[in-house]
């Protein structure tokens, strides 16, 4: 088939299922395009890359700046426009304000302020973003809705660039030669991360189908995340046909479902998970910690299982390169976005390859206290949510524990830009809400 012919076709596809999504969710109007147009960008590798631009971190890309301070105007125009209450929407979530001030003050001692404040301001968009979901009347609604249309255009268009246009949807080590799939991600595994999300939230949503198949007007969303869900195993699996293609992704897939599966057996014999929940999620973290300031792998024996070596692919070696810096500016950090130059990332590597010691390196050990007290604060309220076995804060726990097992090898911590470090952020949010409604509805005024 030719490129285009199979682009056309990608699109009329796409646009059919996502036609059917939007009638099957009855949700409408500027809000849910513009935060499923932002969770897609956010997952994708930028506009820049897409029409061969040659950048540096030190430059940026001006598409995706405007792109983005389009879509922050947009957002705040939509905010005042429903006067939200951003005062009382603060003071629910003053952990990532908190956060997020902490991020704004680091610019000061940042070697490159300006381009620690250019990277700062999407943080700013992340927030107007969050604030604008929470103003939707039914805010899990709109962003499990959001979500899914950001899967189904993902996933084909991935398959699609993967196939015809190879430029875009595919790489080749520079060491090895080997073949990667990246589709609309930056990078094999950010793709594979994001394929390994879509399975854990389309068992869950073909779960909740299942529950009420009876009830159900039509059969054709079952069937459309079925064929999402086969797509999404089939990317992760990359061109070695194996799970393991990207085995810090099937590590965090293989912990959410046990997550998800242990929670749901929990909720159904009533037992409270709340301590037990907290002190994984505590300990999750020390290993993260642990590995790199260390140098050592605590479990050897699961590298091998995936089929690794003992270095993670080489990731202690950048580890016992980064820790030094690290050692440095304990404290602090070097101001966020003011580690990470293109000289060094010529030298060590893209990135830390460790969300904690890439949060130290941003924002000190300070920072990475706030994100411990945040993450865990986060995973206990989700767990005290928990009231039946068909629950939305058991998918919500299961991509927190993702994100905890992700950032041992790879990096999302330490920001709220990529998918992974939003989704986070968006379940604090919503957690936050659904407490303030259980707190008005226990104590009227």
């Amino acid at each position: 088939m030719p490129p285009q012919l199979a682009l056309i076709s990608v699109a009329v596809f796409v646009l059919f299922i996502i036609y059917i999504e939007h009638r099957q969710s009855g949700l409408s109007g500027a809000a849910i395009w513009l935060l499923s147009i932002w969770l897609l960008y956010s997952s994708s590798k930028g506009l820049g890359a897409f029409i061969s631009i040659n950048t540096t971190i030190e430059a940026g890309s001006r598409p995706d700046r405007y792109f983005l301070l389009t879509l922050g105007i947009l957002g705040l125009w939509l905010l005042f426009k429903r006067r939200f209450q951003f005062g009382l929407a603060f003071k629910r979530n003053w952990l990532y304000l908190l956060i997020i001030s902490y991020m704004l003050l680091s610019v000061t001692w940042s070697r490159t302020p300006e381009l620690s404040l250019r990277r700062w301001g999407r943080e700013a968009i992340t927030l107007i973003m969050i604030c604008l979901l929470v103003a939707e009347e039914s805010p899990v609604k709109t962003f499990l809705s959001a979500f899914k249309r950001t899967i189904y255009f993902y996933l084909p268009f991935s398959i699609l660039l993967i196939k015809y246009f190879s430029a875009s949807g595919r790489e080749y080590d520079r060491w090895s030669g080997e073949l990667m799939w990246i589709g609309l991600a930056s990078q094999k595994n950010g793709l594979a991360y994001f394929c390994a999300l879509s399975v854990i939230f389309l068992i869950w949503i073909l779960w909740q189908d299942l529950l009420n198949l009876k009830s159900l007007q039509s059969k054709v969303p079952v069937l459309i995340n079925i064929l999402m869900l086969i797509l999404s195993v089939y990317l992760m699996m990359g061109p070695r046909r194996t799970l393991t293609y990207s085995s810090t992704s099937f590590l965090s897939l293989l912990t959410g479902l046990i997550v998800m599966m242990s929670l749901r057996k929990g909720a159904k014999k009533g037992i409270k998970l709340g301590h037990t929940v907290a002190t994984i999620v505590v300990m999750l973290m020390l290993i993260g910690i642990f590995m790199p300031f260390s140098g050592k792998i605590p479990l050897k024996e699961v590298p091998r299982l995936v089929g690794r070596g003992e270095t993670l692919t080489g990731r202690t070696n950048i580890w016992n390169a980064l820790v030094p810096y690290a050692k440095k500016h304990i404290v602090l950090g070097y101001g966020y976005g003011g580690f990470w130059t293109t000289t060094l990332r010529e030298q060590i590597a893209s990135h830390a390859h460790n969300g904690y010691l890439e949060t130290v390196l941003a924002l000190g050990f300070s920072g990475l206290i706030l994100f411990s007290l945040f993450l865990i604060s986060t995973a206990k309220k989700c767990t005290k949510l928990i009231n039946n076995e068909s629950s939305i804060y058991i998918l919500f726990l299961s991509f927190i524990f993702m994100y905890l097992i992700r950032n041992i090898a790879e990096t999302s911590l330490g920001e709220f830009q990529s998918i992974s470090g939003i989704i986070i952020a968006i379940i604090y949010f919503l957690i936050n809400e659904e407490y303030s409604t259980l707190n008005e509805l226990t104590n009227p005024t």
